[in-house]
């Protein structure tokens, strides 16, 4: 029986991609790297900014100072952030539906910084008992620390649990930890193989109370 729901953040709660594409581009342009929507895509979609900044010094051949540009693109991102953001589509009845059913919990790569930024401007600090970020784990998504970190703060069993999530690095992230997978895609990652995924709907309407009692 599901006892825990696991969200993911970027484009899963907030519709943020096209807002940290935004940023990123703006603080990447600041040293000499000019990138693309498809180099966005491929490499910074759910994979966090170091992967992004990594990929992206390589490929335009242009050294930089990560934690420089770190701090610029966050600095960017929120004021971007506080003049465009919008939740999900659905996301706000889908918390009143669980809250006080279910354990709620963010599981995302993001910066901690920036998770509190994203709960505080959408009003859903009280929302959730844990928040486990990029910076608590060593590696980020694709990899399944974030979500066996937050197994062991909330006291659960994978098998209690489902995720939810938008990205094919999100998938794999909750699926190595064991744990069941709805996936909900975004604009910026309907592409990617969702083949392992328990369910695949195409809003967060389709998650119901009654959808977690069948899982």
């Amino acid at each position: 029986m599901i006892k825990g729901v696991l969200f993911d953040l970027d484009g899963i709660i907030v519709d943020s991609e096209p807002l940290h594409f935004e940023a990123h581009q703006k603080a990447l342009k600041q040293f000499g790297i000019n990138i693309t929507l498809d180099d966005y895509l491929e490499f910074g979609v759910a994979k966090g900014d170091a992967s992004l900044f990594d990929e992206a010094s390589k490929k335009y051949g242009v050294a930089i100072d990560k934690e420089k540009v770190s701090r610029l693109k966050k600095k960017l991102y929120k004021d971007i952030f506080c003049r465009k953001a919008a939740p999900r589509e659905g996301v706000l009845d889908l918390f009143e539906d669980l809250s006080g059913k279910y354990t709620l919990a963010i599981t995302s790569s993001g910066a901690k910084e920036v998770i509190g930024l994203v709960l505080e401007k959408l009003g859903l600090e009280n929302k959730f008992e844990t928040v486990v970020s990029g910076n608590d784990v060593e590696r980020v998504k694709p990899f399944p620390d974030i979500y066996e970190k937050v197994l062991d703060l909330l006291g659960l069993e994978s098998a209690d649990c489902v995720a939810i999530e938008d990205s094919e690095s999100g998938l794999l992230a909750a699926k190595g930890a064991k744990i069941k997978c709805i996936v909900v895609p975004c604009k910026f990652t309907k592409k990617h193989d969702f083949s392992e995924a328990d369910f695949v709907f195409d809003g967060l309407n389709k998650i119901t109370e009654g959808l977690l009692k069948t899982i």
